[in-house]
């Protein structure tokens, strides 16, 4: 690209010119939630910037294929649908359905797939039994499992110590805290309750099911490929699952598993760490009893994805009245635009405004371009929304407003702000652009061809083109 995308890579621990592979393909995968509660806005957050960071390459022209799996079957879904009472198909599809409907509220854009782990059970059979016969996974007694020691690579990811190990270190759970490197369980075997409850799998091994990490090496590698562009998830997730991941998919594939990995930092509240035992725990519903979605999303934005996000009810009170303000906006240019139409000359007013929104909208593509910086990108985004605002105070030219109009949405709507109102085919936008085509047209029936060009050109500016035809005048946004 002209101008290239920077991206931080947790592998190299820096910021790096984002090529992909076979560009303009660029193949994205963000590890999705353990379906076994309500949605946590901790991990929102992560969803959400992996939603910006592919709005983003899609603005930069890329094609992106973007997986957001869903983890179905693991110790906690297990666990928790039996104290339910519930089959686990039952208890997951449920949180499930929660989910997708949070990432709707908050305007995320669905992936091309959102795989689930059950769907994919015999892929994974097939890529552990690969390992098996590399000598890299080995049969023990309650599973199989990844020998760290054959692959040295491994600490890279998350720099863990792994000198120290034994080959006899092993962990059987699907998530391990402390940063102390172990053999990881690749397939479970099946315990007296999941045999009960029929939930296992027939394999090699006997009855059981795939550890987690498995999960997400196999499905990438079905849907992505062998190597794949981009690998996002929070940070809490680099040790050990992303290392795991690493470790599994290149042993088995013999190739650079990941070209660049994204992790975006934790969300805390009022300056510690959120969690149920601190009394301090804040659901998705219990903000959204207070807040729009459209302010919890601007909350998210507020913060570039690799900083520490500080939630707390003052700054949701703050993000609340900033997408007031940013509505305001698209409020007073829809006013604008149905009343007269002003000062038809482009004088210094109008070629004020839009130089002002022009160098805004340049300076915007920047920070988001630089580690999609997000903050930066806002500051840019309120200079054109001010912008506009003055400029509707007084006599509005239609066509230059109109332009204005269209770069302040066009930047909206790759944020995923107003989407509703700011997106190419809506009806606010098709009732600006019917405006401003029906008022050239009123001009060349006046015999105001000169300015009728101007408008035509000023559209043709904005992406929008105009068809003269025997039939009347038609217009369509450009590709």
């Amino acid at each position: 690209m002209e101008h290239p995308v920077q991206l931080y890579d947790t592998m190299t621990r820096q910021k790096k010119p984002f090529v992909p592979l076979n560009p303009p393909t660029v193949t994205m995968y963000v590890c999705g939630p353990t379906v076994y509660g309500d949605p946590h806005i901790g991990n929102l957050r992560s969803f959400t910037s992996g939603d910006l960071i592919r709005r983003w390459l899609e603005y930069r022209g890329y094609d992106v294929k973007y997986v957001l799996n869903i983890t179905d079957i693991d110790d906690k879904t297990i666990r928790d649908s039996g104290t339910a009472g519930k089959t686990l198909k039952e208890f997951t599809e449920h949180y499930t359905g929660v989910f997708l409907r949070g990432l709707d509220m908050l305007n995320n854009k669905r992936a091309i797939s959102h795989p689930r782990a059950t769907a994919y059970v015999p892929q994974m059979i097939d890529f552990i039994k690969t390992l098996e016969e590399k000598g890299i996974a080995y049969d023990a007694e309650d599973g199989v499992y990844f020998d760290i020691d054959k692959f040295p690579g491994y600490g890279a990811l998350s720099g863990v110590d792994v000198e120290k190990v034994e080959q006899t270190d092993r962990v059987s759970k699907d998530e391990y805290d402390k940063e102390n490197a172990h053999d990881f369980a690749l397939w479970k075997k099946a315990t007296p309750d999941e045999l009960e409850r029929g939930i296992y799998y027939e394999s090699p091994w006997g009855p059981g099911r795939p550890g987690w990490h498995i999960e997400c090496s196999v499905m990438t590698n079905q849907l992505l490929g062998e190597t794949i562009d981009i690998h996002a998830g929070g940070e809490d997730l680099t040790f050990p699952h992303h290392e795991n991941e690493v470790a599994q998919s290149e042993s088995y594939t013999g190739k650079q598993f990941v070209r660049y990995w994204i992790h975006m930092r934790h969300l805390m509240i009022d300056g510690g760490r959120m969690g149920k035992s601190l009394g301090n725990y804040v659901s998705f519903e219990d903000v959204l009893e207070k807040h729009s979605p459209e302010a919890f999303r601007y909350l998210y934005l507020s913060t570039q994805y690799r900083r520490p996000l500080n939630f707390t009810w003052s700054a949701m009170e703050s993000a609340e009245n900033t997408v007031h303000r940013l509505a305001n906006t698209l409020d007073l240019i829809e006013n604008a635009m149905k009343g007269p139409d002003d000062n038809l000359d482009f004088e210094e007013r109008e070629a004020t405004l839009l130089k002002t929104v022009k160098e805004a909208k340049t300076a915007f593509i920047e920070a988001m371009d630089d580690d999609i910086n997000t903050p930066i990108a806002l500051g840019h985004l309120h200079a054109i929304s001010g912008a506009i605002n003055e400029y509707v105070t007084g006599p509005a030219n239609k066509g230059v407003l109109g332009e204005a109009a269209r770069h302040y949405m066009e930047l909206l709507n790759v944020l995923g702000l107003f989407e509703k109102r700011s997106t190419g085919g809506d009806e606010v936008t098709e009732r600006l652009i019917t405006m401003i085509t029906d008022l050239r047209l009123e001009q060349r029936k006046e015999k105001n061809y000169a300015f009728a060009d101007i408008i035509r050109n000023r559209l043709a500016e904005a992406g929008v083109e105009i068809q003269d035809t025997s039939e009347g005048t038609t217009w369509k946004l450009k590709s």
